[in-house]
């Protein structure tokens, strides 16, 4: 049981996305879209391993995150990649690589996040769930172009959105994405992203109904709500926010995320996973959602 560098192990990747793909099918998606990215998961995460020769059969993973907090950029440190190989669950490998992550992050982060489905695990490690929620308004008639379809398997269009990710503002008064590349590219590689080049914006959207779900919006200014939908091109009633927009956008109502999977949750059809926190955090209280591009 140990702390490892993926650097000094070429093929330790490899494996412990053996032990992943087994126990979260399809995650190795995420880790293509890095490496498409040029940020690849060996270079943003620490990893704690439990190996029964060469094969990794226990792993959890660390890495720093930057969030806009109340306004200010801050660095926690996200748990990511919790996994136990099915048939050797039940003997403590969970907790004693919890344990040495907890050391190993003491004097490097004053806040730990994490998402999971299943907080009870987490608690006993000090870690607390932050309800969370969506925030929807009525959507403006609008007209105009829609943006432009980016694709990022070409190196132009992965060049307009790394300069948006590294320059973007905060969307949130309270809890926001900032200007991480890695765990943007885990989940948004592959998203249908919609890109203004006189507004210098790209719109990460899908419609549900008559619905607009929005799930990040990357710019160094906010668009308007008039803006949102007139880029993703869609003519719809409601838009739906995946994060909270009180910077830009006003008038929202407030509602409870359904971690149950109904057709607003984050992921309809599954069972959503909860948002937890450990360590010092000043959002409580307050409505927020973690966005997407940073969830671990």
């Amino acid at each position: 049981m140990t702390r490892r560098l993926y650097e000094a192990d070429p093929g330790l990747g490899d494996r412990v996305f053996e032990l992943l793909e087994r126990v979260f099918p399809g995650v190795g998606r995420g880790r293509a879209n890095g490496v498409a990215f040029g940020v690849p998961w060996e270079s943003v995460s620490t990893p704690f391993v439990v190996t029964d020769g060469e094969r990794v059969v226990a792993h959890v993973g660390l890495m720093p995150l930057p969030f806009f907090i109340n306004g200010r950029r801050e660095v926690v440190g996200a748990v990511h990649g919790v996994a136990t190989d099915p048939d050797l669950r039940g003997r403590g490998l969970f907790r004693s690589l919890m344990a040495q992550l907890l050391t190993f992050a003491a004097d490097r982060f004053q806040t730990l996040t994490l998402t999971t489905a299943h907080p009870e695990y987490f608690r006993s490690f000090g870690f607390q769930v932050v309800p969370e929620s969506i925030f929807r308004v009525a959507a403006p008639p609008v007209g105009g172009p829609a943006g432009r379809l980016l694709d990022l398997g070409t190196p132009a269009d992965r060049a307009v959105i790394t300069s948006l990710i590294r320059r973007r503002a905060p969307l949130s008064p309270v809890l926001a994405a900032a200007d991480d590349l890695g765990c943007w590219a885990f989940y948004e590689f592959g998203s249908e992203i919609r890109y203004d080049a006189a507004l210098d914006v790209a719109v990460i959207a899908e419609r549900r109904e008559d619905s607009l779900a929005v799930f990040d919006l990357v710019a160094a200014r906010p668009p308007s709500l008039a803006d949102i939908v007139r880029i993703a091109g869609v003519k719809v009633q409601e838009v739906v926010f995946y994060f909270d927009p009180a910077a830009a956008i006003e008038g929202c109502r407030v509602a409870a995320h359904d971690l149950a999977g109904g057709v607003w949750a984050l992921e309809p059809g599954v069972t959503n996973l909860s948002f937890m926190v450990r360590g010092q955090w000043e959002s409580a209280g307050r409505s927020l959602m973690l966005p997407r591009p940073a969830r671990s």
